[in-house]
C-alpha cells in the first residue's frame, strides 16, 4: 500500500500540502502508470487496532481479543477520481506475431552513455498521452434526443395562452419621415371580428375629433369611458398611432395630425413628474406596479387584481389640491390645471416660419420641464403639509419636510425610458 502511494517520502510531502492531491499508482514499477488522485478533506476520526481470534475447524467463530488506538485521524484522501485510463508499452511483434511488453528496452536503466534518440529499429515509439480526459471526475449526465412536439390536430382547451394581436402602428418620432395617415387594414379588421358597438367606436372618435392627441389613461379618465380596456386596445389602432418616444412618446394621436408642424400641440407634450424624495414624502406615496391585471392561462380569463376600493385609472389632471397617487406620473401639459405652468404655456414665442420642432424638447424651450416641475412639486409639498394637519392619524409618519428648494440637476428629473406598449 505505501510503496503504490509512492512511499513513506511522498506521502509525508502531500500530506505537509494542504491543497495537494494524493496519486495512487497500481503500478508503481512502471512510469507510464495512470495514477488515481485522492482530495484531502478534513475529518476527525480514530484508528483502531482489532484483533480478532479465529478457528480453522469453526470458519464462523470469530473472537475480539483486544482493541487499542492507535491514533488520531484528521484528514482522510477519498478517491472519486478516474483511474482506469492505462496505456500500457506492449506491441505485437512482427518477428513472432506475439504480443510483447517492450517496457525494459524502451525505459533505460542504470547509466546509459548513448543518445536518448538512438534506439535499435525494431523498438517501436511509445509516447502515451498527457493526459486521457479532461475531467477526472465522474458525470452524471445522460445523453439523449431533444423532445420533439407532438403532431395532433386536436384543440387544446382550458391550456392556452391567449393570442396577443397587435395591428397598431407604434411610431418612432423623426423630424423627416412622414407620418401615418390612415389605419392598416389589419386593425380595420380587428373592428370586425370582435364584438364593438356603434357607441363605444362612436366615443373614441369624439374625443380624438375634439383634442387629436391623448394618452391613454387620460383618454378613460376625462371622457369616463366605461368599456372594457381590451375594447379600447382594439379601438385605439383603428383611430390613433403611437409615439413610442420624442416629445410625445406615449401618446396616441390622431391619424393625418402631425404635432411636428402644428405650434399648438406644445400643450399636448408629456411631461414626466416624479415625486423628489424629501423628508418622508415617499411614505405617504405608492410605487405604481406595472402590472394591473394578470391572466389565467387555464381558462385564459384576465383576472383584474384592483381592489373594490381603488380606482381602475388614475386622474390624469393635476390641480392645486392633487397629492400623486403614485411616485411616477405622467401628465400632459394641457391636462395641469395650474395658472402659472398653463401662463408659461401661452408666452412660449411662436416660432417662426420654417422652424422645425426639438427632437428632445419639442416646441418648448430649453428646461421649460424642470420649472412645471419644481411648480408642481411645490405644490405637492403644500398640499401633504396641510394633509398631515387635518389628518394627524392617516398622515403621522410625514416628518417635517425642509423649506430648501432642492438643486435643478436632481436625479429624479431624468427623462422617462419608455412606454410600454398596449
Amino acid at each position: 500500500m505505501i510503496e503504490t502511494l509512492g512511499g513513506i517520502r511522498e506521502i509525508s510531502s502531500t500530506f505537509g500540502q494542504e491543497k495537494r492531491r494524493l496519486e495512487l499508482r497500481f503500478r508503481p514499477e512502471c512510469i507510464y502508470s495512470k495514477p488515481a488522485f485522492g482530495d484531502g478533506r478534513p475529518t476527525t476520526g480514530l484508528v483502531l487496532k482489532v484483533k480478532v481470534q479465529r478457528r480453522k475447524s469453526q470458519p464462523d467463530y470469530s473472537s475480539i481479543s483486544s482493541v487499542k488506538i492507535v491514533g488520531c485521524v484528521r484528514r482522510r484522501y477519498n478517491f472519486d477520481s478516474l483511474c482506469d485510463f492505462q496505456q500500457l508499452p506492449a506491441f505485437r511483434m512482427p518477428a513472432t506475431g506475439k504480443v510483447e511488453c517492450l517496457y525494459n528496452e524502451i525505459v533505460p536503466r542504470g547509466a546509459h552513455t548513448a543518445s536518448p534518440f538512438e534506439k535499435p529499429a525494431n523498438i517501436p515509439s511509445f509516447i502515451p498521452p498527457v493526459c486521457f480526459s479532461r475531467n477526472d471526475s465522474m458525470n452524471s449526465f445522460v445523453l439523449r434526443e431533444p423532445k420533439k412536439p407532438r403532431k395532433t390536430n386536436l384543440p387544446v382547451e382550458g391550456c392556452h395562452r391567449r393570442r396577443r394581436q397587435k395591428h397598431g402602428i407604434y411610431h418612432t418620432f423623426s423630424l423627416t419621415e412622414p407620418i401615418p395617415e390612415k389605419a392598416p387594414a389589419m386593425a380595420l379588421n380587428m373592428l370586425n371580428s370582435k364584438v364593438i358597438t356603434g357607441g363605444e367606436m362612436e366615443q373614441v372618435r369624439i374625443a380624438f375629433m375634439s383634442r387629436p392627441v391623448w394618452t391613454r389613461n387620460a383618454l378613460i379618465s376625462i371622457n369616463k369611458l366605461e368599456f372594457s380596456s381590451q375594447t379600447l386596445g382594439v379601438i385605439l389602432p383603428s383611430i390613433a398611432y403611437y409615439y413610442v418616444n420624442g416629445p410625445w412618446r406615449g401618446t396616441w394621436v390622431r391619424y393625418g395630425y402631425d404635432p411636428r408642424k402644428h405650434f399648438e400641440a406644445r400643450a399636448y407634450q408629456l411631461l414626466d413628474f416624479r415625486v423628489r424624495s424629501i423628508g418622508s414624502v415617499h411614505e405617504c406615496i405608492k410605487i405604481k406596479r406595472l402590472s394591473r391585471a394578470k391572466v389565467n392561462y387555464r381558462t385564459a380569463d384576465t383576472v383584474s387584481q384592483y381592489r373594490d376600493d381603488e380606482q381602475h385609472f388614475v386622474n390624469s389632471t393635476f390641480d392645486e389640491d392633487t397629492v400623486p397617487p403614485y411616485r411616477v406620473i405622467y401628465y400632459q401639459y394641457c391636462d395641469i390645471h395650474l395658472k402659472k405652468v398653463q401662463d408659461m404655456l401661452k408666452k412660449v414665442p411662436s416660432p417662426k416660419s420654417g422652424t422645425v420642432c426639438d427632437e428632445r424638447n419639442g416646441w418648448l424651450p430649453y428646461r421649460f420641464d424642470d420649472q412645471c416641475r419644481n411648480i408642481m412639486m411645490e405644490i405637492v409639498l403644500n398640499n401633504i403639509r396641510r394633509l398631515s394637519e387635518e389628518h394627524p392619524e392617516s398622515y403621522g409618519a410625514i416628518e417635517s419636510v425642509e423649506e430648501e428648494e432642492e438643486d435643478d440637476d436632481e436625479g429624479d428629473e431624468g427623462e422617462m425610458s419608455g412606454f410600454e406598449v398596449d
